[in-house]
């Protein structure tokens, strides 16, 4: 029979201390929502770590003086973390013509990053483009938010796709996937805050996950993300009592993501591949003919991507059980 050893174990179970993060992070980012609420230093201290960016989100930097601003600003960097405004303060001064007053002072007072989106009032592609070149003169490092506030009028799938791949051309720090606060009835997500899988599907098959941002404020959402897409996938509108949890999700210190988390770190080529990759490690055993009405890709780039996959070793092809005319692929 085992016996359990006595004394004093050799090793720490708790850490002394959480180890320091190298930032700026490029996959695994925790978008924090800073809604003005008071913060107590402490707190923030053993949070900081697994925190990246810090959104003073609408438009709540214009109600506090601009010492508090920079006073708060400060703090995020003290911790250790990058600031940044909201989309929404950018489209006023837009529409009061005032862009270049605004990220003269957005860049004084010590934001880092500024986010640039069109969810309240429309922006033409040369206008969003305008913005941009506005944020580079002033070195102000910038985010492109693409999807629509008003729940009644959304973006298409297709107008989707063509938005992110308009702002990846536009060479911003990430492309962040609007869902509001509240994580209801706005982009990937359905008026229940359920996650519209074919949408992210979709958006996969076209752009590395690793140059988005999903917002996914709901901590259900953030679970269902993290089992799916894997512990470094990108989140953002997340709020600061849900960092924790998050983290412990990232970790698989929870139930929900205990010894199921996925990763694709060991996948390169385009990001059908790895969309693939990800559907065959949930469904052994898929033909080409499965694969593509699964996600939604043409048939020439579902063979390109398992070409690749096969390249890489991840990817084995076999005679199907069942059918010998069929040729099914597993993850090798």
């Amino acid at each position: 029979m085992a016996t359990i050893a006595r004394g004093r174990p050799k090793t720490k179970f708790f850490p002394a201390e959480v180890p320091s993060p190298r930032r700026p992070r490029t996959t695994g980012l925790t978008h924090v929502l800073d809604r003005l609420v008071p913060q107590h230093d402490d707190e923030l201290a053993y949070l900081a770590p697994y925190m990246d960016i810090m959104k003073t989100g609408w438009g709540l930097p214009v109600l506090l003086p601009r010492e508090t601003l920079r006073a708060r600003v400060k703090k995020w960097h003290d911790f250790g973390l990058e600031a940044s405004t909201g989309g929404t303060l950018i489209e006023y001064a837009f529409t009061r013509d005032q862009v270049p007053k605004f990220l003269d002072e957005v860049r004084e007072i010590g934001f880092d990053l500024v986010e640039i989106s069109n969810g309240i009032i429309e922006l033409s592609p040369a206008q969003i483009e305008s913005l941009v070149s506005e944020a580079r003169a002033r070195s102000l490092d910038y985010l492109i938010e693409v999807g629509k506030k008003d729940t009644h009028y959304q973006l298409s799938i297709k107008e989707t796709l063509a938005g992110i791949a308009h702002a990846r051309s536009l060479k911003p720090r990430k492309v962040i996937v609007e869902s509001r606060e509240s994580g209801r009835g706005v982009g990937i997500f359905d008026s229940e805050g359920v996650i519209k899988w074919d949408w992210v599907r979709a958006i996969l098959a076209e752009h590395p996950a690793e140059e988005l941002i999903f917002e996914a404020p709901m901590e259900s959402q953030q679970i269902q993300m993290i089992r799916e897409l894997g512990a470094d996938v990108n989140l953002g509108n997340v709020a600061l009592r849900s960092v924790a949890p998050l983290a412990t999700e990232r970790l698989g210190l929870r139930g929900e993501t205990f010894g199921e988390i996925r990763t694709v770190k060991g996948v390169s080529g385009p990001p059908a591949a790895k969309f693939l990759f990800f559907l065959l490690e949930t469904y052994h055993g898929l033909d080409q003919t499965q694969l593509a009405q699964m996600s939604r890709l043409p048939r020439r780039t579902v063979q390109s991507a398992l070409d690749s996959l096969r390249r890489q070793g991840l990817v084995q092809e076999s005679v199907s059980l069942h059918d010998s005319r069929r040729r099914e692929y597993r993850l090798a």
